[in-house]
This record gives structure tokens, sequence and C-alpha cells, in this order.
């Protein structure tokens, strides 16, 4: 059986089981439970009630549908290799998480008059996330992978060197960015006050961890000197990434499709490849010597392969010397 197909068979199966116990708990209770049942709940008091035929609907109707989605989402063909078994493994924690609650609910239901007195205690929240933990750790092994591509994106271009005399040095550098990064950082650092008085500190704490790595990343500078590679944010002293010339056994130009070779934007890491993809297009493509790729997405890729390859070369030659 293909990987594709093994995903999704993983995923409609680890849903099928969690509408199962969902529909064998109800079977087994339905003369202990109330007409109206508790299912939402403030903390460990019962806040939304529904009736039981209405329960049941939405027990076996949202398994059926998030298999359907994350079944489907495993087996896309446009999603890259790398992130097929990680959508299974998603989607079967999912049904780990709306299996355990489905139980539970009707569990905690059970042999009460007053919906409204059913209370569900905290430390089900843990239990949940353990089945989630379970489940998507299963749906992880059992999903296994497919043969990562010799390459992603297209054929690199030709080795080129820049030629220079000796003594001679050079400096390449350009400014990459995106122009949604930076909108997308404003807003998530603005909303950081507002709802830190609404929502209490710790949400303002959590959007300002997003928004700052946010920040760093709209706008980042790319150098090639003879240190190597670097990628330093205009705005931040980090992150910051050198590739010295040591690691370096060639560079060229290629062109990536951001979400067809890498699964989306920003740093990204797929089987034998990692990154900074801002943008699909044109990018600076290095071979590294553990075996692996570096790319970064960034105009004029050809001038900064072919300086890389001329000081990674004499670095070679030092070192032999």
């Amino acid at each position: 059986m293909s990987g594709i197909r093994r995903r999704a068979l993983v995923v409609l199966l680890t849903h099928l089981l969690a509408a199962e116990a969902g529909l064998a708990a109800f079977l087994h209770l339905r003369d202990r439970l109330p007409t109206r049942l508790a299912i939402h709940f403030d903390g460990e008091r019962a806040d939304g009630f529904c009736d039981r035929t209405a329960f049941l609907v939405v027990a076996l109707a949202l398994p059926a549908a998030l298999a359907a989605v994350f079944a489907a989402l495993s087996a896309l063909r446009r999603v890259p290799p790398a992130h097929r078994r990680g959508l299974a493994a998603i989607g079967s924690s999912l049904s780990g998480l709306f299996g355990y609650f489905l139980v539970a609910t009707l569990c905690a239901n059970a042999d009460v008059t007053d919906a409204a007195a059913v209370r569900m205690p905290a430390w089900h929240v843990a239990a949940g996330l353990g089945a989630a933990a379970v489940t998507g750790g299963t749906g992880w092994l059992l999903g296994g992978g497919d043969a990562p591509p010799a390459h992603p994106g297209g054929p690199a271009g030709p080795v080129v060197r820049l030629p220079l005399a000796d003594g001679e040095s050079a400096v390449w550098t350009h400014v990459i960015g995106s122009r949604a990064l930076p909108f997308t950082a404003l807003g998530t650092l603005a909303l950081a006050v507002p709802l830190g008085f609404l929502a209490g500190p710790l949400t303002a704490v959590v959007l300002i961890v997003i928004g700052l790595p946010l920040a760093a990343l709209s706008r980042l500078r790319v150098t090639v000197d003879r240190r190597g590679l670097t990628l330093a944010s205009t705005a931040l002293p980090r992150p910051r990434l050198t590739i010295p010339t040591e690691r370096i056994l060639d560079a060229s130009r290629r062109d990536i499709g951001a979400w067809r070779d890498f699964g989306g934007w920003g740093y990204r890491a797929v089987p034998g490849a990692s990154g900074l993809v801002l943008r699909s297009g044109e990018a600076l493509s290095v071979r590294l010597t553990t075996g692996g790729e570096f790319v970064v997405t960034v105009d004029d890729a050809a001038t900064a392969a072919a300086l890389l390859n001329t000081l990674a070369a004499r670095a070679r030659t030092a070192a032999g010397a």
C-alpha cells in the first residue's frame, strides 16, 4: 500500500473508532441520561446544552467530517511529502481528543436529573490531551513517509565562480523581505495590549512572543563574504545565521515554489533541504558538506552563488595548504 493511501486509511480508521466509542457509550448509558445533556462547560460548570438526538448526530457527523478533511489533506499531492505525515498525525490526534470528550461528556451526564448540575473536572483536559497524543502518535507511526525528492524546486543552475585576483576580496549583500509579515507582526503586537487587559497578562505575553519573531523575519540582510553566507535581521540582533565557507560544497541559482517545495513561507525544513523562503521564484541554493541543501529566496542569486563558490574554493585551498 502506498504512503498516501496508508495515511488516509489511518485517519479514517481513528475517526471511525472515535465515532464508535461515542455511539457505544451513548447506547450503554441511554437509559441513564437526562433528556437535555450538558455539552459545554465554563470551568467545571455546565453552560451549554442540547437534546440527546442532536448530541448523537454531532457525535457521528463531526468525526466523519474531520476524517474526510484530514484524509484528503494527508493524501493531497500538492502538499509536500514531509507535511503529509504530519497532517495525518494531527487528524488522528483530533480523533482521540474528540472521542475522549464524547465518552467523558456522556459519563458526566449519567444519572443526573438536571443537566445544569453536571460537572466536568479540569483533569479531563489532561486526559483528553493524553488520548490525543496516543492517537496522534499512532497516526504518525502508521502513516509512514514518502521517499523525499532528490531536490526541491527546479533544476539547479551551473556552478559558476566569480573571478577574483589573488588577495582581492569582495562582498555581496541584499535585503530580502515579505510584504505580509510586517503587517502580521504589527497586528499581533498591537493586539497584545488590549487583549492583555481583557484576557490577562499571559495572553499579552503569548502575542508578544509570536509577534517579535515575525517582526525579526520581516526584513533580513543576506550577505556573502569571506566568512560564508550570513542571514541577519535588519531590525534586531537576533535571529542571525551563518554558514561558514568550510561547510559549503558549491552554490547555484534555482527556482522554487514556496508552497509546492517547502509547504509554506518562513524558515522551512523538508527532507534533504532547509532554508528561508519568503516567496516563490529565484533562490540561492547552497550544497553543504553534510549532504543537505540550504536555500534562501533572494534576487540576483546567480551573482551571490558565483562569489560564494569562489570564496568556498579559496577556503578549501587554504585548509589544504
